[in-house]
């Protein structure tokens, strides 16, 4: 699945001189929307500290991270297959020009996401990310903030959808991405070894 993701970077990179982006900013994101859901929900779900933590860490390698036209919404359920071959994408309109390394690190929450805690273990998990980050480095490589910023922005990903789910009043919702955070962040030394 990192292949594909290249592939449909290497593709996007020949449409931004066709078309109009709409240039946006994870970290901007951060702190501004997501933010203020947490705070206006008085920081219940995801505490202050944690948020802090993860987004001044982000914040520091944040400048140097490549941007591009990304996909935005990558999951399985966007990706076309023919007979267990992959064929093709869909659903393209939150593309947006961003850091590249959302989509992969969108596509890994993803599938952590719909995993339960009796089917998932923490290997499995680290091999998921061993192996889709070095599907795309087979095609595109990644700097080292990049790989530095990963677990990162995975994390901050889990906040967002906290945040949204929390302005949603979907509280069950907030607490699942809130769960995945905090196993994110269990896991981020380990990631940082695999990538």
């Amino acid at each position: 699945m990192g292949c594909v993701i290249a592939r449909l970077h290497t593709a996007f990179i020949q449409c931004e001189k066709e078309i109009e982006l709409w240039d946006n900013s994870l970290l901007k994101e951060m702190k501004g929307w997501v933010r203020e859901n947490l705070a206006d929900h008085e920081w219940r779900i995801v505490g202050e500290a944690e948020y802090l933590k993860v987004v001044e860490s982000l914040e520091v390698v944040y400048d140097d991270l490549p941007k591009q036209l990304i996909h935005r919404d990558v999951h399985f359920g966007n990706f076309l297959f023919l007979h267990g071959n992959f064929v093709g994408y869909i659903d393209f309109d939150l593309s947006q020009k961003n850091i590249r390394i959302f989509d992969i690190c969108y596509f890994l929450t993803g599938l952590l996401a719909e995993e339960t805690s009796d089917t998932l273990t923490k290997e499995d998990w680290l091999e998921n990310v061993k192996a889709v980050i070095a599907g795309y480095e087979r095609m595109i490589k990644l700097t080292e903030k990049e790989k530095e910023a990963i677990p990162w922005v995975m994390e901050c990903i889990e906040i967002l959808f906290s945040a949204y789910f929390v302005g949603t009043k979907d509280i069950k919702r907030a607490n699942d991405a809130y769960h995945v955070f905090h196993f994110l962040q269990e896991c981020e030394d380990d990631m940082k070894d695999v990538i």
